[in-house]
């Protein structure tokens, strides 16, 4: 299966579909900006796909980067990526047909594999920047009408939560 066209990323889906440790999908999108502003030392601007998962009444914000190229994904590589997404999302996957045996020991990262489409290697939560965050947040809700009862603040907490403990 094929997840990219002329630099667009398809069948986004199918990868949101194999992820299901942080609830239920709410949302997703691809090709959106990670940051609040252009950032030209970032090894990307724009997220391949950007999820919102829904557990409990808790809202996380996923970012997944793709890379299906035959060639082994790298540590190196991987770790960039991590930096750009870390201080927007809570959780973060790298999605590729073949991972170095380092990429694989790297904290932090989920995988997955696009050859068997499973998670290899759950992430942990990066603890975004409340700022970051709330500003991807806020543009989900404007954008696509997502509910209006997501706070944006990742550290934020709502009545339901506490009713749900």
């Amino acid at each position: 299966m094929k997840f990219s066209s002329f630099g667009m990323t398809i069948n986004s889906h199918e990868i949101i579909n194999v992820i299901t440790q942080h609830g239920t999908p709410v949302f997703h999108t691809s090709e959106m900006h990670i940051k609040p502003f252009l950032c030209r030392k970032s090894v990307c601007n724009l997220a391949d796909i950007i999820a919102l998962f829904k557990k409990s009444e808790r809202f996380y914000i996923v970012g997944i980067e793709i890379k299906e190229w035959d060639a082994r994904v790298h540590s190196k590589l991987a770790a960039d990526y991590l930096e750009t997404y870390r201080r927007t999302c809570e959780y973060f996957y790298l999605a590729a047909k073949h991972f170095s045996k380092k990429t694989l020991g790297l904290k932090e990262i989920g995988l997955i594999d696009l050859t068997h489409m499973e998670v290899i290697k759950n992430p942990d939560y990066l603890f975004p920047d409340p700022g970051f965050r709330a500003n991807m947040m806020k543009r989900i809700k404007k954008q696509f009408n997502i509910p209006p009862g997501i706070v944006d603040d990742p550290y934020q907490r709502t009545l339901l939560e506490f009713k749900h403990q």
